[in-house]
């Protein structure tokens, strides 16, 4: 009798284990002749969330699910309309791909395959991922993208109104003599610095030469010269700014404190804003017009693929 029961239970414990198979394995969806299961979803799902540092409450949980199971979907009538084309990537492309990662990344192929598997991917699990890539590039390029025209006029008619996206802003050139400061230094000594740089200020103004005048205070203190660069006023620190303020191209500000250092600043040159020329953007937005008008047939591409397949969602 004893032997009975422990033979029923093991008979309900694999029917058990049945049942929850069968809940695992079910249906999630049945896209022309394919079929999406819970667990393909649930994998998928994982793998999203595992990237992410906060995971979701149940009801974004419900919602992540059914978003990723629109995600499958269009996944896999991508890949039947693939199948249907007979579209097929070489390994010349693949090799192609991953030189073009490379010189992108400044990259070895070593340090390629390094990173990559930092990222917890064996190397050839990437390179079939570029395969999918490519070929759902390919699949664009045939059904969407050589259907997208972008004419001249679309082009001169978008800059003309958005003239204020392309206008220029001032730039100001800037040179500068440098005063180094310890951070140790005592304030007898910061009140002689700045003694030292109103001096070579005087004698600048003057019309004497910057590097002969850094030069006289080198030796006793590490005084520079140089160029500093162009800058937009937006670039610049809130000193600088105020200190350049009224100076005249080829005058000093007045000394200027930094953490460590006092600066005189020469203004160098100051350049208006001005506009880009039509000539020099011409590319850019017709490359900008041309990726706006692809993103919205993709989205027209894939809700008639959508209509014109049987899907059945059994979630």
């Amino acid at each position: 009798m004893r032997i009975f029961s422990i033979a029923l239970l093991l008979l309900c414990t694999i029917g058990l284990g049945s049942a929850t198979a069968q809940v695992v394995s079910r249906i999630a969806a049945v896209v022309n002749k394919d079929i999406i299961t819970t667990h393909q979803l649930d994998q998928k799902l994982q793998e999203q969330l595992a990237k992410q540092e906060k995971q979701p409450s149940p009801a974004q949980l419900g919602a992540l699910r059914q978003e990723m199971l629109s995600r499958m979907i269009e996944e896999t009538l991508v890949q039947q309309r693939i199948e249907a084309l007979n579209l097929r990537v070489s390994e010349d492309e693949v090799e192609t791909a991953l030189l073009d990662v490379q010189q992108k990344n400044q990259l070895t192929r070593e340090e390629l395959e390094d990173a990559v598997m930092a990222q917890g991917l064996e190397f050839d699990a990437y390179r079939e991922n570029l395969n999918k890539q490519i070929l759902r590039y390919k699949l664009i390029g045939e059904e969407v993208r050589s259907k997208v025209d972008v004419s001249e006029g679309e082009v001169v008619e978008y800059y003309r109104a958005h003239l204020e996206d392309y206008r220029l802003e001032p730039e100001v050139q800037l040179s500068a003599m440098t005063f180094p400061v310890s951070e140790k230094a005592s304030d007898q000594e910061r009140q002689q610095i700045r003694k030292i740089a109103n001096e070579a200020l005087a004698r600048l103004r003057q019309n004497e030469e910057m590097k002969e005048v850094a030069e006289s205070y080198n030796k006793t203190y590490g005084v520079t010269d140089g160029e500093l660069g162009r800058f937009t006023y937006g670039e610049l620190v809130s000193e600088f700014v105020k200190a350049i303020s009224g100076v005249d191209d080829g005058g000093f500000s007045e000394p200027v404190q930094t953490s460590g250092a006092i600066l005189l600043l020469r203004v160098d040159e100051r350049l208006s804003g001005g506009l880009r020329q039509f000539n020099s953007v011409n590319h850019e937005i017709h490359q900008m017009i041309l990726d706006q008008k692809t993103d919205a047939r993709i989205k027209e591409w894939t809700r008639a693929l959508k209509t014109k397949s049987f899907i059945d969602i059994r979630l």
